[in-house]
């Protein structure tokens, strides 16, 4: 998985729109088709960039273990911020998916100072609310007695509750693009904000970090749940993707939603949110990282003075994560529905920083990048089986995961029909391998894409942070893009013939209900 691709993540309830689109590909090579001889200039170019870049990059650790990236770009007086924690789905022990991602919601409800107006108050009622919780399955079995009561705290809370506070005094400092998502590895906070606003900055993330109040936990609860009714139960292609990753992972926690399942987050609350996120939200399990109109050597005082603050406390211990066991056979997993049918293709394989990493995302991209690719043109131009092909590499980039392919599936054609035709190409090009034309279109593909992506300041904060954190060192993203740039065609050829075999890999299917 390339680590520049972890920005692009959003939720995985969104998943579906997360994807490399074809789209977009395929604006990429309908230039580079006509245009490899600009491969070298290309390499010149982006290698130019990078060495500037790490140049300029400077690391710090403060004496509580919170690491700190930041990197003086630019002339604009802004500047990008983001707090990324090395939390997520794959943390999660069954019975408690979605918590990670109900704490990102929570994260932006306030703190003691900020979205209240009597904190001590507030205190005594929340501390009742959960009471009446722990008594009452969650919050979800209230007696009528139980229930008289909790509507009464909740109307007495809504007193002294400011809504939207947090975010609101953001928008008064000109913030752009804040936002928050969730994935299998991480929790990221992200805010594009002037340069003038750099303290508010460090005081408002450094607080929320220290100081979060879980105010408005069950009326955030039913909208999580709403969402997960949006994105999965109504959503056939979201339906699928969480089936087929239930059947491709018996046993690691990639097999569960970011989102969480249904009787999960109901019987969340929010006494367990908050131990929860005293065992994660730990100075050594952050990273802090700011590019734009910085000066480290001032600036790191300020970030000392408000993130400092943070209590030193142990790195969580994943030792029980369970390692999935081999897979021994093809799985196949059908959804019937109403729905256009439907194919997701899913093979197991390496991550980064495995050595088979750059080459598997040469291949897939080779394999399905546009509309010059084989599975395109056979699949979508010739035969007319699919109206597209997309492709991805996940759920994670922690451990080891998957390189998906998509298809929706035209009328009158059979999903067996593209499975078929789908191993026809793949078949063939484990035969021949690719060109050097090929070869030359995808590394063109990637780098493009690569040099867009130093072009924001969000995405480089965001992409320090989070490679610092699963991968130990910032400069992740450029040691993997030198690899993809050396990457040969018998390497490509190698990593297709090993991973992209049958017992390898899992099926996901939609069938219209007869």
């Amino acid at each position: 998985m390339p680590p520049y691709y972890l920005t692009k993540k959003v939720t995985l309830m969104s998943f579906l729109f997360s994807f490399r689109t074809t789209a977009f590909v395929v604006a990429v090579l309908g230039v580079a088709a006509v245009a490899t001889s600009a491969l070298p200039a290309l390499a010149d170019d982006s290698a130019s960039a990078l060495s500037d870049m790490s140049a300029k990059v400077q690391f710090f650790t403060l004496k509580n273990g919170l690491r700190v990236v930041m990197y003086n770009r630019g002339t604009a007086p802004v500047f990008s911020g983001a707090v990324v924690v090395r939390v997520g789905g794959s943390d999660e022990l069954p019975g408690q998916t979605g918590i990670s991602h109900m704490f990102e919601h929570m994260a932006f409800k306030g703190t003691k100072t900020v979205g209240t107006t009597d904190f001590a108050q507030e205190r005594k009622l929340l501390d009742r609310v959960e009471e009446i919780s722990a008594a009452s399955s969650s919050g979800n079995a209230l007696s009528p007695d139980q229930k008289k009561e909790w509507e009464a705290l909740h109307t007495q809370l809504k007193k002294v509750w400011q809504n939207d506070d947090f975010t609101a005094r953001y928008d008064r400092q000109g913030a752009q693009g804040q936002n928050a998502t969730t994935d299998k590895e991480f929790t990221k906070y992200f805010v594009n904000l002037p340069r003038s606003a750099f303290e508010f900055w460090c005081r408002m993330e450094a607080d929320r970090l220290i100081n979060p109040v879980m105010r408005q936990f069950y009326q955030e609860r039913d909208v999580v749940q709403e969402e997960r009714r949006m994105r999965y139960e109504d959503d056939p292609a979201g339906k699928l993707y969480e089936l087929l990753l239930g059947v491709a992972y018996q046993r690691h926690p990639y097999r569960a939603p970011v989102i969480g399942y249904d009787r999960d987050i109901q019987g969340l609350t929010a006494a367990r949110l908050d131990e929860f996120r005293r065992r994660f939200y730990v100075p050594s399990n952050m990273v802090v990282s700011i590019v734009g109109r910085v000066d480290p050597t001032e600036d790191i005082k300020v970030v000392e003075q408000y993130f400092g603050e943070l209590p030193a406390a142990p790195t969580p211990s994943r030792e029980y994560i369970i390692n999935e066991s081999p897979q021994e056979g093809e799985r196949r997993v059908t959804l019937s529905t109403t729905a256009a049918p439907q194919v997701m293709i899913a093979y197991n394989k390496k991550s980064y920083p495995h050595p088979d990493d750059p080459a598997l995302s040469l291949m897939t991209e080779i394999l399905s990048g546009g509309k010059v690719s084989p599975l395109y043109t056979e699949l979508v131009k010739k035969r007319q089986l699919i109206s597209g092909i997309s492709s991805d590499e996940g759920p994670g980039v922690a451990y080891p995961n998957l390189v998906m392919f998509i298809a929706p599936v035209k009328s009158p054609h059979s999903t067996d029909e593209v499975i078929d035709a789908f191993d026809a190409v793949v078949a063939k090009f484990k035969r021949t391998g690719a060109t050097q034309e090929q070869l030359d279109i995808a590394k063109r593909s990637i780098g493009m894409q690569y040099l867009d992506h130093l072009r924001s300041n969000q995405s480089l904060a965001l992409d320090f942070a989070s490679s610092e954190l699963v991968y130990g060192s910032w400069r992740a993203s450029v040691e993997w893009y030198d690899k993809v740039m050396n990457t040969s065609l018998a390497e490509v050829k190698r990593v297709t013939e090993q991973y992209l075999v049958d017992n390898q890999r899992t099926i996901g299917t939609i069938e219209r209900a007869k």
